[in-house]
């Protein structure tokens, strides 16, 4: 996925907001997973346990990819740095 999502930020060619990076449907999947978590912590509906072992997954992946990002990033910035100093 991380792949797939910096092809299409790559391809911008400019810089962009960041709310350019996602189109609509990807909003409305966010706005529903926000008010789901936070409805569920709000009303108890899953013991605290689940709630832990959930977080500790969705972090663990979510770091990975900000990891992935960082890494093309700078894979990006080094090929133009030895572009430029041709």
């Amino acid at each position: 996925m991380t792949q797939k999502h910096q092809a299409r930020i790559l391809g911008y060619g400019e810089k962009q907001y960041f709310w350019h990076f996602f189109d609509g449907k990807a909003f409305v999947i966010m706005a529903v997973m926000i008010t789901g978590g936070i409805s569920i912590r709000r009303w108890h509906l899953l013991p605290a346990s689940f709630i832990a072992f959930f977080y500790t997954g969705l972090g663990a992946a979510l770091s990975l990819a900000g990891l992935l990002f960082l890494q093309k990033y700078f894979k990006e910035r080094r090929k133009t740095n030895e572009k430029s100093h041709e």
